[in-house]
């Protein structure tokens, strides 16, 4: 690419001193800047190439002393040579902090271990980044930093008409602009494109943002106007995206919603997703996007994943998931086809050709927490703060414990799911009479006294909390950090025990929380949500809410005169818990008081002075719309913001939107009632070592799973996997398998032991299923690893 000013508009300082080599020392400055000294950081910093060109810019012009000549005035006087200059040898390279160099299996080689101890910072300031970038890319005195546009024009041959793209999306690869550009262009014949892909030269126009001259060459199109769809594909679009939510909505999914996916759009999304070059450098085709977010019912759930994996996380992780695509693929191929003769059939060996595809593997860094309940949230939160926009595997070890790996890292994100449970936190919807919280419970920190944690049949959904109070401000930081934690857990791949309700996860996967600058949430949820997350005050609403329907009716028919429809509308009454009465009867006033006394404000007034303003047939509707407004929408906007805040520095938000509440559920928590048979048991464990199929020992423990409540059999799985929760499919989807061998030199006094990494039980031979069951069961009680 060459690196060029417009001759016409562009200043002749822009031109001159913007060169390629002042953009690699732009480039080292801000390597510098995020190498030395980082440990306080609270993230990676991220400097995309709009940012080193204005950064690199402000400075010439502050060290020059030229910024009056950036006005159209003097664009117009200094015209004159350009630079054109190229350099064969210079190359401006992303950098990937999250890669490390690739396995080399070979002998001699040096491999850089994958793991990678890190301390938590004391001090974890939110600023320091966008200060570092600032100090790193700005001119040295007050002045501001001019704003540029940037152009990509080309091809630049002789007999093609140039096309020119402005540069909108600050995130967007340079790659993307390229790929759309070529798209763009006229080529005349046919495969002229294709035959000449190495001949062209692109030209980076920049100039200044204030000045409207018009470009010598008209951009031709815009990204939207190259890739919208006709009209008539548009039409059958909407026409399906509607039938899908009158099955999901009207008909509750009696209907197979796997009718509306599309094989040929599958296949062609799938085929996009091959190609190495275009996943890792964000250069997907528009219409994937498109297709994916507003019409997900073309679309298979395995294969929407599929497409998250592959594009949500960054370019870090693109790579390590076509990697992993391509060994999966290799396995696939070979089949029952043993290494060795795929390796005659090729003539290569698989460890020479192994690094043609390998680019780096995704960085694990590892920290250390302390266990004790005091201060594991406090330091999880800190932990998340820092890690947030850090795209290495996040990896956790227990203070003066053992374990490491697996296992401790995904009991970590099990105590933590535990933790925002809390009832103490105010994060959620809660009642003090609660028939769910009249036990103690255990989520895997113990048994805890009636009333620690939050659990109510329609799952968690926020608090709403009067937006002046100071603890609306306190939660609204606690819903950032879950937030945070969320999206960790989806971009690492874990599993977490968490009952979020469908209303919340309808809210995180609207496009009015997760696109645009502004929140509105108003028309989101309905009463019948409502009524899912807090049956009491659902059920009066809506039963006012029909009431309402009921006199409407009555002062639409005009068959009755002005008495008449007043007696009418007076004879109305509400049926509350099989109980009839008025309005007047239920006393209430535009005042509500909180769910629970947990919460520190003692009531809410829904309009000004409304502890004095009774509800009566005159203003119902205004109670209604009120309360909708507090519990749905104004109460709890705070809180969502935060969370989408918190939610956006692991990545986008908006890449849920190709989930339905469902199926988000399934993706964070997995099976949350694992189930099995005894066929289940028997054909997806693996026993070894000591135990067979037809093993006396082998099949008591399968008397012993096959007899498990639903608590035991969670205790079980998050004993032996470090999740409670089984993947989607059940014990037949877990992977690896959970193996079972015999414990050597062990008798009915030992206890069972794990591998959580590999699920590996090692299980004594016990005497009796009686025996097994009640060291199985003391097992997966204990916490910690000790005896790892």
């Amino acid at each position: 690419m060459q690196d060029e000013g417009n001759e016409d508009d562009c200043d002749e300082e822009y031109a001159n001193g913007l060169s390629v080599e002042a953009l690699a020392q732009a480039a080292a400055a801000f390597h510098k800047q995020s190498s030395g000294g980082s440990t306080g950081l609270s993230g990676e910093l991220k400097f995309n190439w709009k940012q080193i060109v204005m950064g690199e810019a402000g400075r010439l012009i502050g060290d020059r002393g030229l910024r009056s000549s950036t006005s159209p005035s003097n664009n117009k006087q200094n015209r004159g040579g350009v630079s054109r200059n190229w350099d064969d040898e210079f190359v401006l390279k992303h950098q990937l902090p999250a890669l490390i160099p690739a396995f080399d299996p070979r002998p001699g080689r040096t491999n850089v271990n994958q793991i990678q101890d890190i301390d938590l910072p004391d001090g974890i300031s939110e600023s320091r980044s966008e200060a570092a970038f600032h100090s790193g890319c700005s001119v040295p005195h007050t002045e501001e930093v001019p704003e540029l546009r940037l152009y990509l024009q080309g091809p630049n041959l002789t007999n093609i008409s140039n096309a020119t793209i402005e540069l909108v999306d600050n995130d967007r690869s340079i790659f993307f602009y390229l790929q759309q550009l070529v798209q763009n262009v006229e080529w005349g014949q046919k495969n002229e494109r294709t035959r000449r892909i190495w001949e062209p030269t692109y030209t980076l126009i920049y100039r200044n943002a204030c000045d409207n001259d018009e470009l010598p060459q008209t951009v031709n199109k815009t990204i939207a106007e190259m890739n919208g769809f006709p009209e008539n594909v548009a039409n059958t679009l909407v026409v399906l995206s509607s039938l899908h939510q009158i099955g999901a909505n009207v008909m509750k999914y009696e209907m197979a919603t796997d009718i509306f996916v599309s094989e040929k759009l599958t296949q062609k999304l799938m085929q996009e997703l091959a190609d190495p070059l275009i996943v890792s450098a964000r250069a997907l085709p528009s219409w994937c996007d498109e297709l994916i977010f507003k019409y997900p019912c073309l679309f298979s759930v395995e294969t929407r994943t599929n497409y998250f994996r592959a594009t949500a996380f960054g370019t870090s992780r693109s790579i390590v998931w076509l990697q992993a695509r391509h060994d999966q693929m290799l396995e696939q191929s070979r089949g029952a086809t043993s290494a060795a003769s795929v390796s005659n059939l090729t003539g290569t060996r698989r460890d020479d050709n192994y690094p043609e595809f390998r680019i780096g593997r995704i960085k694990h860094e590892r920290i250390k927490v302390p266990r004790d309940d005091e201060q594991l949230f406090e330091y999880a939160v800190r932990l998340l703060e820092f890690h947030a926009s850090r795209k290495a595997v996040l990896e956790v070890e227990y203070i003066n414990e053992e374990g490491t790996g697996l296992g401790p890292t995904l009991e970590f994100y099990a105590l933590m799911a535990a933790e925002f449970q809390r009832k103490d936190l105010e994060m959620w919807i809660c009642d003090d009479m609660d028939t769910d919280q009249m036990e103690g419970l255990d989520l895997g920190e113990g048994m805890k006294p009636p009333g620690y944690y939050i659990r109510r049949p329609g799952g968690l959904f926020p608090a709403s909390i009067p937006i002046s109070s100071a603890e609306n401000s306190r939660v609204s930081q606690l819903f950032r950090i879950f937030g945070i934690f969320l999206a960790k857990v989806l971009q690492d791949g874990r599993l977490v025990d968490l009952p979020l309700s469908q209303p919340f996860l309808k809210i995180i996967t609207n496009p009015q929380l997760t696109e645009g600058n502004t929140v509105d949430l108003n028309g989101v949820l309905d009463l019948n949500d409502l009524e899912e997350v807090y049956p009491v005050r659902g059920r009066i609403l809506k039963e006012l809410d029909a009431y309402i329907v009921q006199k409407r009716s009555i002062e639409a028919d005009k068959r009755f005169d002005p008495d008449t429809r007043r007696r009418k509308i007076e004879q109305l009454k509400l049926n509350i818990n099989g109980s009839e009465c008025t309005i007047e009867d239920l006393s209430l006033t535009f005042c509500v008081n909180p769910s629970s006394t947990i919460f520190n404000y003692k009531q809410m007034e829904l309009i000004e002075n409304g502890m004095n303003i009774d509800v009566t047939a005159n203003n119902v509707e205004l109670y209604i719309a009120s309360c909708t407004d507090f519990y749905l929408s104004s109460g709890i906007l705070n809180q969502l913001k935060a969370f989408r805040e918190g939610f956006d520095l692991v990545f986008p938000l908006r890449n849920l939107r190709m989930f339905v509440p469902r199926e988000l559920q399934t993706l964070l928590s997995g099976d949350q009632c694992p189930e099995w048979t005894r066929e289940d048991i028997i054909s997806f464990t693996e026993p070894k070592l000591g135990y067979t199929k037809e093993s006396p020992g082998f099949l008591r423990f399968v008397d012993v799973l096959v007899g498990m409540n639903a608590c035991e059999r969670k205790s079980f799985l998050q004993f032996t996997t470090g999740c409670s929760s089984l993947p989607p499919g059940g014990l037949a989807n877990l992977h690896p398998r959970l193996t079972i061998v015999r414990k050597v030199d062990s008798g009915d006094g030992s206890y069972p032991s794990v591998n959580t990494c590999v699920h590996y039980l090692k299980l004594p031979d016990y005497s009796s299923t009686e025996i097994m069951r009640e060291r199985l069961l003391t097992a997966t009680n204990e916490k910690g690893f000790h005896l790892n």
